[in-house]
């Protein structure tokens, strides 16, 4: 029996050796990394690369913004990185822009345009001819694409190009903090959180990556060339914060602020003979220092204007003290801003127009009143205002642009970028409610007017804000079921005297900071019904003024006003 148990003693001693190499092998196997590298295929994969679109494939370039890949792509050609001009605009720098009807990319600089045609290594700054190594601009159908080099003439980004995978690294966030770290000894990035998944890319020791997400014992990181993936935390040491900072200076928008508060009020001029009425019109106005004339007004769509431009007004003016800031609109029905804007030759014609005639009438600053821009046109429109800031700085112009209260309908007007380029930001604190479609209401409530100025601020320095107020107020008709049935529009006197022929005391209304005057006409079966603008309402807008440290007042218009309200304008302006 004893021999007979010694081959199945021996049996089981191999069986259990078998199975501790087994799980043994498994255990080792199981925690040992694994060596695999990702194919290239599966790593063009992740960089987005090797796919149909706008960039042929083999001159595709990812781009890692900030520490994070993105969609948009860069296109290589002839060794030059060249970035998509949307992305450029959208991303990194709004100043540029591209005539898409004249083939020519600009920029803005406080005193120069700069100036770019397709497929050349010249630009054009002014006058002056510069030459660079490579092509500037190039079209691949219809997208346009910018040399990075070029772009980073004029912008605070860092750019650098890496071949295998083809990819960009751009960092353009500054003053912000990043997680960092370096590696401790020569480690892998992984396709995951797993030391069996496949190896993207090895880094040397001590190499600095970013941190940008930790999961457990893993962290996501980014070398500076652009390889990411994850890492075992137990492969970092030296984990701390950094913050990115950069040496860049864009340069100085100065402005032509007038000293003090600004106190203007508008002049309707509809012919030549209305500029006699100055005189008759502000001798009165105790504290005004800047009076604005409709003047000009675009006439056709090739730029061009209607002109009631007048020297001797400019010099009546200056002799009471006043400055002279021409208007500019765009209420011709002969004109469609659609078809002039776009045009860089045809914003050059309206600018150059404008300027000459500001130095050849002596006229003291431009005030742009364009209030039918469309959202397709936003670029066009406030390249225009770049474009004729650097005129109007150049030559001591003082230039403002009249804007409706911030509101979602409006923000393509784009606040901010009118604000870095011009002297005045306008805004006109009136026609909260404007007729039928808008329903009866006050012209301009308080705390409506309120909150356009701080949606304002948040976008254009305060010093630049000017708010204008109403001088009139609106007659709301109404049937005796409510109704809505006619609107007028009257100035200050007319609104207290017809109140006042009612036998009607108005009532204050906290809410809206004005008085409120509601009469029935049972014989007529109509109710009138008006939000007045008077002395106590005015005063609790300009009270705004000194509140948020506004750049001062504006008023629409001229011969609208009580006698009244300009006393109350001055000690809010003095």
């Amino acid at each position: 029996m004893k021999k007979q148990s010694i081959p199945y003693i021996f049996v089981a001693i191999v069986i259990i050796i078998a199975l501790v190499v087994i799980v043994l092998g498994n255990y080792i196997d199981k925690h040992t990394p694994s060596k695999k590298m990702v194919s290239k295929s599966e790593l063009m994969e992740m960089y987005g690369l090797n796919h149909n679109g706008a960039i042929d494939s083999d001159k595709q370039a990812a781009i890692i913004l900030s520490n994070h890949l993105i969609e948009n792509q860069a296109m290589i050609e002839d060794g030059v990185v060249y970035l998509e001009y949307h992305f450029v605009k959208d991303i990194l720098n709004d100043k540029f822009y591209w005539d898409n009807n004249e083939n020519l990319l600009l920029y803005t600089l406080p005193k120069d345009i700069v100036k770019v045609n397709v497929g050349s290594n010249t630009y054009e700054v002014t006058k002056t001819q510069n030459q660079v190594d490579y092509q500037i601009v190039k079209t691949n159908g219809t997208d346009v694409y910018i040399a990075m080099e070029f772009v980073k003439l004029y912008t605070d980004m860092e750019g650098d190009y890496y071949e295998n995978p083809s990819r960009v690294v751009i960092n353009n966030t500054w003053n912000t903090e990043v997680d960092i770290a370096t590696a401790n000894n020569s480690v892998k990035l992984r396709k995951s959180p797993k030391i069996k998944a496949d190896i993207l890319h090895s880094i040397k020791d001590k190499t600095e990556v970013t941190i940008t997400e930790t999961k457990g014992k893993w962290s996501y990181v980014y070398t500076k060339d652009g390889h990411f993936g994850y890492i075992q935390n137990s492969d970092l040491k030296n984990q701390t914060k950094k913050t990115l900072t950069s040496d860049f200076v864009y340069p100085d928008y100065t402005s032509n602020q007038m000293t003090g508060k600004v106190n203007l009020s508008w002049q309707v001029v509809t012919n030549q003979a209305a500029n006699n009425q100055l005189v008759g019109l502000v001798t009165n106005a105790n504290g005004l220092n800047v009076v604005a004339p409709q003047w000009y007004r675009l006439s056709d769509d090739e730029g061009n204007m209607t002109s009631f431009a007048d020297a001797n007004y400019v010099a009546v003016a200056h002799r009471m003290g006043l400055k002279v800031w021409a208007v500019v609109d765009d209420q011709s029905e002969k004109s469609n801003n659609a078809n002039v804007f776009p045009y860089t030759s045809k914003r050059e014609k309206l600018v150059n127009q404008l300027v000459a005639d500001a130095i050849q009438y002596n006229i003291d600053g431009i005030n742009v009143d364009f209030e039918y821009i469309r959202p397709e046109n936003a670029d066009d429109y406030i390249q225009f205002i770049r474009e004729l800031s650097v005129k109007c700085r150049m030559n001591g112009i003082v230039l403002s642009v009249d804007d409706k209260v911030p509101e979602a309908s409006n923000e393509y007007y784009n606040l901010k970028a009118q604000g870095e380029v011009v002297d005045y930001v306008v805004i006109m604190g009136y026609d909260e409610h404007w007729g039928t479609d808008s329903g009866a209401g006050s012209v301009a409530s308080l705390s409506w007017v309120t909150d356009g100025i701080i949606k304002t601020i948040a976008d254009v320095d305060s010093s630049k804000v000017i708010l204008a107020i109403p001088f009139y107020t609106r007659m709301w008709v109404e049937d005796l079921s409510g109704n809505l049935t006619e609107v007028q529009t009257i100035d200050m006197v007319t609104a207290q005297t017809t109140f006042a022929s009612w036998g009607v005391e108005p009532a204050w209304l906290d809410d809206c900071g004005q008085n409120y005057a509601e009469y029935t006409d049972d014989a007529n079966a109509k109710t009138y019904r008006m939000w007045l603008e008077d002395a106590t309402s005015i005063e609790k807008k300009l009270s705004l003024i000194g509140q948020y440290n506004l750049g001062g007042v504006a008023s629409w218009r001229l011969g609208f006003e009580s006698s009244d309200i300009w006393n109350t304008i001055i000690k809010y302006i003095n």
